[in-house]
């Protein structure tokens, strides 16, 4: 009996012991996430200019402000499961394909989106639904018209209930109608309290009532659209807007701060004050960077959300919880003239030094908070360099540093744990060459880097601390967007290429260069991380041959249960009975060297391990015959360019501009399209 009250006081004594040992580690936790600071604000204009003439001395060049449009910015499929609505939705399909994003769950704005029985298109300014399931009653339903509104509709999102269409807004002020000359006095064109420059607008619609859409909220943000993302009912849009530097600090001009306006919230303009605009005080950029919190469940409840920053952004990533901004940063030292003739005459930074920024803010119900800021050498090359993995973000870079005339490159992996310290790094990839394209998946990495070949790396990332690269395959060409189709195979989309000796532009020896030529894919098989291979590839076209999948992952249509894949491409062929290859490999026959059109529409594939990529059959948008028109007018039909693909059930469905049309998805037979422009 003592024996069994000895044991268990000492299982007590233990316990408690496990109990204080887990809450100390969990107000560590706690603690280090308190330690993030707050952000200091600008507080005034006098600070203002102070901080701006601190960003000149600094030698930094703010480049975010030229990234007005969205990146292109993807990964694993995300089929989206919609419930059935009881008005709407008795033909809906609850299997579909969505748009291809990066993370699952994380929902990316396109110009093509589908809730399973209805297709939603932005074209020519305008956004058509039309219904598309079943195949019989396939019709244009609604068609919102913008062309009387200084507004330009560029991506969408869609779900049961709302339709949220973002695009770029421009206003054009006159300044003859203020109210007197004084007010421009002095000011330049500053802009009265009412009007916007160029500013994003959200606009949301219920769409429970496909006949009858109505706009019901509108959101509108100064400054260029970069890009967004949709989690849940919540959407993250971040913007940049330029601030006229010269006219701040040499005209002495106060220019009207950041303004936002949101109907559910009256709908007045409303700026942004200096005591809520932060700044980085190691990183100060001359743009504003404003990110937009919107939920789409309330009208009136949840009002839009605005942070306002000192900076700038050109790419973004988000999971589920956070967001990361990327940003490149140039500094240089005093510029100097490339060459004293004065007709020729150039000035070039010297050392340039190009490294970059990501800022870190967790998300959560339309709300985001700043927590933290990292750097690390080089540039990136899109989203698709950036991952968060496990609390650490890891991100690939390409280095290039001009000096003495020179231009060196190298390439690097780098992971930053939680606090945006880099914990692990692997540098000097794949020296004078740069990244074409990256994908992390889980514990692995894969890199293309190119300059006459194609290297695929594989790299180890298991080890945040010690990543390493794993293996490396060497092959013509270059991938330009990798995608995941299991854990050991990857499948690349790019361009073919080719190595040739010519003589050096000195006149001393030779040199070699790579030419691109057709559309190239290939399915890598990295079983034996130590030794990947080429597993499959297949070639399209000759020079000339493009993609947009190639720019773009949301034109990539993959389904690995369903062994289906499907993109966009428009074939250019060289005529080789008129020509030597070796000449146009060389460059010798320069307007000869690109093929001439002989398709334009979508190639649909099956995939497996064991037969490889197999040509299903070709879609076009084109009425028979037209092609051969098109090669005589040796360009293609803008309005007949398939630009997604997705499916519905058992169709398959391509659209353009101006036509939606069904195939069966079984055997790619013919089911009838209509036209989405009259």
């Amino acid at each position: 009996m003592k024996r069994f009250k000895y044991l268990t006081f000492i299982c007590l004594i233990t316990l408690t012991l496990i109990i204080s040992i887990q809450y100390s580690e969990n107000a560590k936790v706690r603690a280090s996430a308190q330690e993030v600071k707050e952000l200091p604000k600008i507080g005034s204009f006098e600070n203002f200019k102070q901080i701006l003439k601190d960003t000149e001395n600094l030698g930094l060049m703010g480049y975010g402000m030229m990234m007005d449009g969205a990146l292109p910015a993807s990964g694993g499929l995300l089929r989206q499961a919609a419930e059935a609505d009881s008005a709407t939705s008795n033909n809906k399909s609850s299997d579909y394909s969505g748009t291809n994003v990066q993370v699952e769950g994380v929902d990316e704005a396109d110009t093509v989106k589908t809730d399973g029985e209805y297709i939603y298109k932005i074209s020519n300014n305008k956004l058509i639904v039309a219904k598309a399931s079943p195949v019989e009653e396939m019709k244009v339903i609604s068609t919102l018209n913008y062309d009387l509104q200084n507004y330009n509709p560029v991506e969408m999102y869609v779900d049961d209930k709302y339709l949220a269409v973002i695009g770029n807004n421009y206003n054009y002020i006159n300044y003859k109608e203020l109210t007197s000359k004084e007010d421009i006095q002095g000011k330049g064109m500053m802009l009265p309290q009412q009007h916007f420059e160029n500013s994003v607008k959200v606009l949301v619609y219920d769409i429970r009532d496909k006949a009858n859409i109505q706009q019901i909220r509108e959101v509108e943000i100064d400054g260029s659209y970069i890009s967004s993302r949709k989690i849940g009912d919540n959407i993250y849009l971040v913007n940049n807007k330029h601030i006229p530097v010269y006219r701040i600090l040499e005209d002495q001009e106060e220019i009207p701060l950041p303004a936002y306006r949101d109907s559910a919230d009256g709908g007045d303009i409303k700026r942004v004050g200096y005591d809520e605009i932060s700044y980085f005080p190691d990183s100060m950029e001359p743009n504003y960077m404003i990110i937009a919190g919107i939920n789409l469940e309330s009208e009136t409840d949840n009002k839009l959300e605005i942070k306002t920053y000192l900076g700038s952004g050109q790419s973004i990533y988000s999971s589920l919880e956070n967001l990361y901004v990327a940003v490149a940063e140039y500094k240089y030292d005093m510029p100097r003239p490339v060459s004293d003739d004065s007709v020729t005459r150039r000035i070039m930074p010297v050392n340039l030094e190009v490294n970059t920024s990501i800022y870190k803010f967790a998300l959560n119900d339309g709300s985001s908070k700043y927590i933290g800021k990292g750097s690390v050498a080089g540039r990136i090359l899109n989203q698709f360099s950036m991952d968060e993995y496990k609390g650490n973000f890891r991100i690939a870079t390409t280095i290039e540093k001009y000096n003495n005339d020179e231009n060196q490159m190298s390439n690097n992996l780098y992971i930053l744990g939680s606090g945006m310290n880099v914990i692990g790094k692997i540098e000097n990839i794949a020296p004078d060459e740069k990244i074409y394209s990256v994908r992390f998946l889980g514990d692995r990495g894969y890199m293309v880097t190119f300059k006459t070949v194609d290297p695929l790396f594989v790299l180890d990332l298991k080890n945040p601390n010690n990543p390493s690269i794993l293996g490396e395959l060497k092959i013509p060409g270059y991938s330009n967007y990798l995608h995941p189709y299991d854990e050991n195979h990857i499948i690349g989309f790019g361009k073919e290429a080719i190595e040739v000796e010519e003589p050096h532009w000195s006149g001393e020896g030779t040199i070699k260069n790579a030419y691109y030529l057709g559309m190239k894919v290939a399915l890598f098989d990295v079983s034996d991380v130590h030794n990947p291979i080429e597993k499959f590839k297949l070639e399209i076209g000759d020079r000339g041959t493009e993609s947009e999948l190639l720019w773009n992952h949301k034109a990539l249509l993959f389904d690995k249960e369903k062994n289906l894949l499907a993109f966009p491409v428009t074939v250019h062929e060289i005529e080789y009975n008129n020509i030597d290859q070796d000449d146009y490999l060389a460059r010798m026959n320069p307007q000869l060297a690109y093929g001439r059109p002989v398709f334009q529409g979508a190639f649909v594939y099956t995939l497996t391990l064991e037969e490889g990529f197999k040509l299903k059959d070709t879609i076009t948008h084109h009425p028979a015959g037209r092609l051969v028109d098109l090669q005589k007018d040796q360009r293609f039909n803008y309005e007949r360019d398939i630009s997604r693909i997705l499916y519905i059930g058992k169709n398959l469905y391509t659209i353009s501009n101006s036509y939606l049309k069904a195939n069966d998805l079984d055997t790619l037979a013919d089911k009838g399209g209509i036209k989405l422009v009259n």
